[in-house]
């Protein structure tokens, strides 16, 4: 053999060597490795969340262990970046586990402290997140009614649909438990009246729809009112002559824009418009807190409204009792969060906090709820009111300390009695939101008892996600949406364009349409008329002369709103010249 020819051969001999250790080395190592998953689900079944449940095996500690919603093929994707992924922990039964709740390839990946990294990956097709719907048609009969249910479900052939009389708006409500049932398809034979249906699909995505049979839908006014507030109204006071005359001038202006309501604050801080056995006089008619004008502030208010043929509506704000103070003796002596706070008993310190600067009514106190109650009774029983009116001021925002301030220390003897009695307890989020519910009920019952004519109301702020934070407001507005005995009628304060980045007045309405469950419960839209020509929220409100009026044209198309409260009087007659109020008049002529 020749030197080249060897040399040659030997080449090719290491080249092969080389190779067959990388081979090796590969293979020794995949042998050696001590990391290894395996997953466990069911494929078949329908589900809305499908449990994964892994096996995990490994000689160290794990240091890393996620799922994605992707077919990932390097784990660098979960190593580099840290957002990427979703952790998995261990369930109750110290078994890792996770659930899937949208289709399609779900990467798992794993790594232990010695370094070693397993990836696997898996393809789900059978979750289901899309709840049932029902169509109803109906036939009367003898003053009762055929009435025939159909569920349509795209991939279940199951829909069990159950049904009961009122309105009932969520699946957690303990009427379901005992209500009547059937699968996908029956005619039932019903008295007229309110009945809820639950739609539930073999994957368990739920629906639900309230209707009304036998109640003829009167056309009813649109309703289109005016938000007159305390800052409408002078701090030092008004002789009867004066407060009358600014009166008559406010509602002449709100009827020649051809409203036909007014919301007019009588209880802005813990105060009254009127006289009161549980609140001090307001400074915004007398001039000093507690101190009498003379006269009857609501009752010239009620009587100039009902001459001009507008609805007179209170509105107070039932917690806050300052906004920039919280020295109590800056309060009126007859003021109860002044006497709370100073009188010999120590039991009632707490009936008022004292939060970031502002006094508060204790939300979660009975007493304070009682007093709310009372003083909304008297107005009720002693004038010929056409509603009362709450805004959006609940419980403030509480902010990341929301689990250690304000009422949580009534929340945390709360939660010991429960505990004491072996009993569950709510979380101090849904704690709060039942403090609120619970007030809200109580002043639907009692408004309704002394006149059923009386309408009660809320307008909560307009971005709903806020709305259902953990640390702020607690205010519950889809159940009052979907049940009896809460609001006649909500008005969320849609204070957006069309065309904002985050809250565009179109899709919040959407929402809000869709979040009304129970016929008998209006929607409003509260209208921030008093942005028209401003420039800090994008060019639509200094720009645009139509802003406010392809509010109310939207709105009116979707055929599902039943009113408007335009904010504030004050600005608009202080704009009244501007080209989007002129144009957004126009739209009530």
């Amino acid at each position: 053999m020749s030197i080249t020819k060897w040399k040659r051969n030997g080449l090719i001999l290491a080249i092969i060597l080389l190779f067959s250790s990388v081979f090796l080395s590969q293979k020794s190592y995949a042998n050696a490795s001590t990391l290894h998953i395996s997953a466990e689900y069911d494929a078949h079944t329908l589900s809305s969340a499908m449990e994964v449940k892994l096996s995990v095996t490994s000689s160290s500690d794990l240091v890393m262990l996620k799922y994605a919603y992707a077919r990932v093929g390097l784990s660098r994707y979960f190593t580099l970046h840290e957002e990427n992924g979703y952790s998995i922990n261990k369930n109750e039964d110290s078994v890792y586990s996770f659930h899937v709740t949208q289709n399609g390839y779900v990467s798992v990946f794993a790594q232990n402290a010695a370094g070693e990294e397993y990836l696997l990956k898996f393809n789900v097709k059978n979750i289901d997140t899309e709840a049932p719907e029902i169509s109803v048609t109906t036939e009367e009969h003898s003053d009762m009614f055929f009435v025939n249910v159909l569920a349509k479900d795209d991939r279940s052939d199951s829909v069990s649909i159950q049904y009961t009389e009122g309105a009932y708006g969520s699946v957690s409500d303990s009427v379901w438990r005992t209500s009547q049932s059937f699968q996908n398809e029956r005619t039932l034979y019903l008295k007229p009246g309110k009945y809820s249906f639950l739609a539930k699909d073999s994957a368990g995505n739920a629906q639900i729809y309230i209707y009304k049979f036998g109640e003829e839908n009167v056309s009813e006014e649109e309703f289109r009112a005016v938000w007159i507030s305390y800052l409408d109204f002078k701090t030092t006071g008004y002789t009867k002559d004066e407060f009358q005359t600014k009166i008559q001038t406010m509602f002449d202006d709100v009827k020649r824009m051809k409203m036909n309501a007014v919301v007019v604050h009588v209880r802005p801080f813990g105060d009254a418009f009127y006289p009161s056995e549980y609140f001090p006089w307001s400074r915004y008619v007398s001039g000093k807190q507690g101190k009498n004008p003379g006269f009857d502030p609501l009752e010239i208010m009620i009587n100039e409204a009902h001459e001009r043929g507008l609805e007179f509506h209170a509105w107070l704000n039932p917690y806050r009792i300052t906004s920039s103070s919280t020295n109590v003796y800056d309060l009126s002596a007859d003021n109860p969060a002044r006497i709370y706070r100073t009188d010999k008993k120590t039991s009632n310190d707490r009936n008022v906090l004292s939060f970031e600067g502002k006094l508060y009514y204790n939300p979660s106190v009975k007493e304070v709820q009682t007093l709310i109650v009372d003083g909304i009774k008297e107005i009720v029983t002693n004038y010929d009111v056409d509603g009362i009116h709450f805004d959006d001021y609940f419980y403030p925002m509480l902010g990341k300390n929301f689990t250690s301030n304000f009422d949580a220390k009534e929340y945390n003897s709360y939660k010991n009695k429960k505990l004491s009695l072996n009993s569950t307890y709510m979380s101090i989020m849904d704690w709060r939101r039942d403090n609120v519910n619970t007030l809200i009920r109580t002043i639907y019952s009692a408004v309704k008892e002394i006149n059923p004519d009386v309408v009660f109301g809320v307008s909560p702020g307009g971005f709903m996600d806020a709305l259902k934070a953990d640390d702020k407001y607690y205010v519950d507005f889809e159940t009052w949406l979907s049940h009896d005995g809460y609001i006649d009628y909500l008005c969320p304060q849609l204070y957006w364009s069309n065309d904002h980045s985050i809250y565009p007045f179109n899709h919040i309405l959407d929402r809000f349409i869709k979040a009304v469950k129970n016929p008998d419960v209006k929607l409003y839209v509260g209208v921030g008329a008093y942005k028209a020509g401003i420039k800090s929220e994008g060019t639509a409100w200094y720009k645009n002369a139509f802003v406010l009026r392809d509010m109310i044209r939207y709105a009116r198309e979707t055929n599902n709103v039943d009113g408007y409260i335009l904010y504030s009087y004050k600005d608009i007659i202080a704009k009244r010249s501007h080209s989007a109020i002129i144009n957004l008049l126009r739209e009530f002529r």
